[in-house]
């Protein structure tokens, strides 16, 4: 190998600087499950991207005019250490910047920031020591280490497709690991939750009614993926008598995936919208790919459905006959009644065949009801009395960041923004509606809704317009259909526009009075941010 003095510091500096410029690539991907597709979609990577362009430019010029001087080697050094200083220093301060949620360094994501500063690495080195051999010129390598900032995005993707396959046989392994667990144990009663809403509450209330009869293991928060669901099996014990896995599916196949991990003795289908049609593509395919957690692998098995859903033809077939529906509906063999609901909670009557009991709950919306119904539905088929059921629901918390109730200093709060999807959004202003006082709506608007996300927002704009005085909206290009809503439809309120939500937050105790009710509508995850 032909190198010529020095070119080792500047191998060194290549590989901390490269792993230093992976953090903003990587915080896309992590956010995405590691997809490299997430690299070019994401905003902080553009943002991160120009800057490294500019600095790259500037460095390039500062080279060129060094290239004409008489000690144009010093200079030249001077200006590659330099260029390496500065572009540390950009990824420093971007790694400090706040964010919604921070880049975690995991076990993966630390394999992926040293497999590509390592591969990055070996490439400059190759290419310094080819350049070394044809050239006396020791000048030309400068442009090699200015040119890594404007092609880096590719490279990290690339290198992460490359890891992403090593990462998928190692995952195979927890994932064999966890179905291994769960299936030698024949007496486990596994209940499967999907839906595109009301997951994680389904799951938290069912767990609720479960814990005086069963020893309950749930999936924490809102882990929903295979890893989740493997990483929540290493807690398993014998003493275990119930194990609820809540399972998320943005594409097709993830759903099959988790059954195949899980198989599940009885499932619970919430609801089926429009969320993530950006990456199924059609309603039909969230619809398919949903209705696959009724394959359940107990010939005993119960499947609980929203009675919305019943007019779809996998579940009006109920070809196996173990579809209960839960609901509002007649038809609905766990029903809900005579519901009336307050900024102070819900009231409703539970009812199965002729059994029915009083219920009440500090939970807020109409559709709060509708979700304890699925859970009370399955409990029920468990072997919890109504009665016991009844007790559970007077007890339920809300989920954190799930329509909320937070009481400021002389301001309620309603926080839903864990929310992003259409019905969980009319839901929340449907929530507002009940409170007296001026209504306040912080939102950015909706994602993942393909074709759809521009009618949504536009609708989600006139539903404001008919509930709130006072509309925050989070950047301006993407709540541009949200303003149209607002408008056609008559909006007479106050309507203002931040850049980010710390931006709007720091503006709160201009915006708001004593006794206004303020929801936070949906927050976006940073790969979204203006």
């Amino acid at each position: 190998m032909v190198f010529a003095r020095g070119d080792w510091f500047y191998v060194l500096m290549t590989l901390v600087v490269t792993a230093a410029m992976a953090r903003p690539c990587l915080h896309a991907a992590q956010l995405d499950n590691y997809r490299p597709s997430a690299v070019f979609r994401s905003r902080q990577v553009r943002s991160a991207y120009i800057t490294d362009v500019v600095c790259a430019v500037i460095f390039t010029a500062i080279w060129t005019g060094f290239y004409f001087v008489s000690s144009r080697a010093f200079w030249g050094f001077l200006s590659g250490l330099f260029f390496f200083i500065a572009e540390f220093a950009l990824y420093f301060i971007e790694d400090n910047t706040e964010k919604k949620k921070p880049l975690r360094y995991t076990r993966r994501a630390v394999r992926a920031i040293v497999s590509c500063a390592v591969v990055i690495t070996a490439v400059v080195t190759v290419a310094l020591t080819v350049l070394n051999a044809n050239t006396d010129d020791f000048y030309l390598r400068y442009p090699l280490f200015f040119a890594i900032p404007v092609v880096y995005p590719v490279l990290f993707a690339g290198v992460l497709s490359v890891v992403n396959v090593f990462e998928r046989l190692n995952n195979r392994r927890y994932e064999k690991r966890a179905s291994k667990r769960l299936n030698e144990r024949h007496d486990l009663i596994k209940v499967a939750i999907t839906g595109s809403c009301g997951k994680t509450s389904v799951k938290n209330y069912l767990a609720a009614m479960l814990e005086g009869k069963y020893n309950v293991l749930a999936t924490e928060g809102s882990f929903n993926t295979p890893m989740g669901i493997a990483r929540t099996t290493e807690r398993l014990t014998p003493a275990h008598d119930v194990f609820i896995a809540e399972m998320g599916a943005r594409r097709k196949g993830d759903i099959k995936k988790l059954m195949k991990i899980v198989r599940p003795t009885h499932s619970i289908l919430t609801a089926v919208n429009t969320q993530h049609l950006e990456t199924f593509g059609s309603r039909e395919a969230i619809i398919r790919e949903k209705v696959r957690v009724l394959d359940v692998s107990s010939e005993r098995g119960v499947c609980v459905v929203s009675g919305a859903l019943a007019s779809l033809p996998a579940i009006a077939e109920n070809a196996r006959g173990n579809i209960v529906l839960a609901g509002e509906g007649e038809n609905c063999a766990v029903r809900v009644s005579d519901a009336a609901v307050c900024e102070d909670g819900c009231v409703f009557t539970l009812s199965v065949g002729e059994d029915s009991v009083e219920c009440a709950t500090r939970l807020l919306g109409e559709h709060n009801i509708l979700d304890i119904a699925l859970a009370a539905a399955m409990a029920y088929c468990l072997g919890v009395p109504l009665r016991d059921i009844a007790r559970a629901v007077a007890g339920l918390e809300p989920v954190e960041h799930r329509l909320q109730l937070i009481h400021g200093n002389g301001v309620k709060i309603i926080d839903d923004t864990f929310n992003c999807n259409p019905d969980g959004a009319r839901c929340a202003l449907d929530v507002l509606s009940l409170f007296a006082g001026r209504k306040v709506v912080v939102t950015p608007g909706m994602v993942e809704l393909g074709e759809a996300e521009e009618e949504e927002n536009y609708l989600l704009g006139r539903r404001i317009a008919e509930v709130c005085d006072v509309a925050v909206l989070i950047g301006e290009k993407r709540t541009a259909p949200l303003r149209r809503g607002l408008k056609e439809n008559g909006f007479g309120g106050e309507t203002h526009i931040f850049r980010t939500l710390s931006e709007a937050e720091g503006k709160f105790p201009e915006l708001l009075h004593l006794g206004d009710v303020l929801l936070l509508l949906n927050d976006l995850p940073d790969n979204y941010s203006e």
